[in-house]
């Protein structure tokens, strides 16, 4: 590669992924890939076509903006919208032949009137709140809502879904069947109301291995199909059972400098590391704006050659300091690995997260949308 950064996305593992993900979901249910945040890094253009190919059904996205590249892309699947679209782009939503998440009465107002002027329906799901507090209607206000939107001639009601917060946690089990009940209190209200036969959609990739299928139409993969877990309990949870999802996504750069500095050298911003001896360093030329957490300052580590090089220093904008005293004949341009295999030894987005505090959807997600990315 003659990048400076860069990340290789590895389709075989992808496509393994999606496989064992149809199994776990069953031939009859639809599988909706989750694209947003750019494919959780892993480029939203390139990885939604590979996914129509693997057989696919349909594709989550958050914003009108999503919807438009997978469009623009030639995606003719279905896609389904999750998040919040302002009045002014709910035209779109009937142009672009997307579905669309519906919370609030008056956006259903005035996206049943542009649907209306266009000669068309606009297809939604009412988005019920079960109990994990963010976009969604409250299971109190189900019947009310239901009840203003048949009236409003240019919606086709298509389904109904929820999100849970604690699937992917066994010490939240009880929680997580209670939102169960209640979602299955919202079909039933809206059964009441003349909306029976709808689908269903609620399950993503945490409670559908863990809980099975639960009887529902639509089931929305996300991070498992890019080869990770949400929790712990679910990675133990799949080794057990022996699913065997496996990381897509590598993140390397190049070594740009080695040098020798004296004992009592202070590194990057703050010194707050110095040198207690003569060291051999590397600097890299990744730093935060490119997503490597600056939280991993002092604490995390690279491969080089195979070996692991710590960073020492904070990382800068820009740049990455890396102690390579261990490791021999480090030169300029040699591949450096910051997330993936190198030799026997692999740093996984996992690895980042527990370093850093964080998990490893934002590990990957705020990888920069222009590192250039290959599919291999």
């Amino acid at each position: 590669m003659e990048d400076l950064i860069w990340i290789e996305v590895s389709k075989s593992a992808i496509e393994n992924n999606l496989r064992i993900f149809r199994n776990i979901a069953g031939k009859d249910n639809l599988i909706a890939v989750a694209v947003k945040a750019n494919a959780y890094g892993h480029g939203i253009k390139k990885v939604s076509k590979l996914l129509v190919a693997e057989g696919a059904d349909w594709f989550c996205v958050n914003s009108i903006e999503e919807a438009e590249v997978l469009r623009k892309i030639n995606i003719k699947k279905p896609i389904l919208i999750m998040g919040f679209v302002q009045k002014r782009d709910l035209s779109n939503v009937i142009d672009l032949d997307s579905h669309i998440f519906l919370y609030d009465i008056s956006t259903a107002k005035d996206l049943s009137e542009f649907a209306l002027k266009k000669g068309k329906k606009a297809n939604v799901y009412i988005k019920a709140d079960t109990g994990l507090s963010r976009l969604g209607v409250s299971v109190g206000d189900i019947s009310a809502f239901a009840k203003e939107l048949k009236n409003l001639k240019g919606l086709e009601v298509e389904g109904v879904a929820t999100h849970f917060a604690t699937s992917d946690n066994s010490g939240n089990d009880g929680y997580f069947k209670k939102q169960l009940e209640s979602f299955e209190k919202v079909a039933d209200i809206l059964k009441n109301q003349g909306l029976g036969g709808l689908m269903i959609n609620g399950s993503n990739s945490a409670s559908s291995i863990i809980h099975g299928r639960l009887g529902f139409d639509v089931i929305r993969a996300g991070i498992a199909i890019y080869g990770y877990h949400s929790s712990e309990y679910v990675r133990n949870f799949c080794k057990r059972k022996n699913i065997n999802f496996v990381p897509a996504l590598s993140l390397k750069t190049k070594v740009a400098q080695v040098k020798i500095i004296n004992k009592g050298s202070r590194v990057s911003y703050g010194c707050d590391f110095i040198s207690k001896k003569k060291m051999k360093i590397a600097i890299l030329p990744i730093g935060y704006s490119d997503g490597l957490d600056r939280k991993l300052s002092n604490k995390g580590y690279v491969l080089i050659k195979g070996k692991r090089a710590k960073i020492i220093g904070r990382i800068c904008m820009n740049m990455t300091i890396v102690d390579v005293g261990v490791i021999a004949d480090v030169k300029p341009e040699d591949e450096v690995v910051i997330i993936g295999n190198q030799s026997v030894n692999k740093i996984t987005a996992d690895d980042i997260a527990k370093i850093s505090g964080t998990i490893n959807y934002e590990v990957l997600a705020r990888l920069r949308e222009s590192i250039p990315r290959y599919y291999v």
